[in-house]
């Protein structure tokens, strides 16, 4: 089975925000990551960059240059900057980038979702099939109206749509509104950085296993994508494995291929050509476009 880490933040510089520093080297690099994806049997990895360095998605494109077929990436954009189309027509003709992650992370941001204010990045993403990650913590009622209006556009809510600090029960009270996403095909959602979301048990976390088999048995293993966060995670990077491949008793071994690894490169169209337990392919690296 091929782990695919569906989402790390990797940096070179500038200061992580207080969450995300968990004792783990600082700026984290591609390197710091490898070295620790070796030790946890993660084969590859989806890079997030995070809004902390301003060096902006380049760190996690020169990663990609280095290691090949180990990275993939999910780029950040000025989308409060005037509406520019053509960068996103031309988007994933970077090698390496396979879409795009919004970071909506508070109601403000979220505001400019109902004004409008992001329109044209849903209508141009839609017409160059670049998938869009949704950071958007306790804002998972702005997604269904994207994605009915654009029934084209691949939508990911990150971390399974978890207000910002939330744990336990608080942390799933707004459940019913993201299992109502799974009704549009186009959307999908990252179970990103679980065990963070536990203050009253341990490995493997059994008072969260009822939330995600509610969250399984709306979305299916074709659309939920595990992901570590590993930067702001306390407990080891083989324990998020884990949880998932040996803790959870209920998913199948197909399950668990999927949602471990296969389901997020299918969902991106990236195939980590030197990965183990790849397919050779004739594929760039890059995602495809519809133009």
């Amino acid at each position: 089975m091929r782990i695919v880490d569906a989402q790390v933040h990797v940096w070179k510089d500038g200061k992580a925000s207080a969450h995300h520093s968990r004792g783990r080297p600082e700026p984290f690099t591609a390197e710091d990551l490898l070295a620790e994806m070796q030790g946890a049997g993660v084969d590859c990895a989806v890079l997030a960059p995070p809004s902390w360095d301003p060096g902006g998605n380049r760190p996690a494109l020169e990663a990609v240059k280095r290691h090949p077929g180990k990275f993939s990436v999910t780029g950040e954009i000025d989308w409060l900057g005037p509406p520019d189309p053509g960068q996103i027509q031309a988007w994933c003709n970077q090698p390496g980038m396979h879409g795009l992650r919004l970071n909506f992370n508070n109601p403000e941001k979220q505001s400019r979702i109902a004004d409008g204010t992001v329109d044209w990045i849903w209508k141009a993403a839609e017409k160059a099939d670049v998938p869009v990650m949704l950071l958007i913590p306790g804002g998972v009622m702005h997604v269904g109206s994207i994605a009915q209006r654009f029934p084209g556009l691949r939508l990911c809510v990150d971390h399974l749509g978890i207000p910002r600090g939330m744990k336990d029960l608080a942390a799933f009270e707004h459940l019913p509104q993201l299992l109502a996403l799974a009704k549009f095909p186009n959307v999908s959602t990252k179970a990103g950085g679980t065990p963070s979301y536990s203050s009253i048990d341990a490995y493997p976390y059994p008072s969260l296993h009822g939330h995600l088999r509610r969250v399984f048995d709306a979305f299916g293993p074709e659309r939920i994508f595990w992901a570590s966060d590993l930067t702001r995670m306390s407990c080891t990077y083989r324990e998020i494995v884990t949880l998932f491949t040996e803790g959870i008793p209920w998913l199948s071994q197909h399950d668990k291929r999927m949602i471990m690894g296969e389901s997020i490169c299918r969902w991106l169209r990236w195939n980590p050509v030197h990965a183990a337990g790849s397919l050779p392919s004739t594929e760039t690296g890059t995602c495809t476009s519809r133009n």
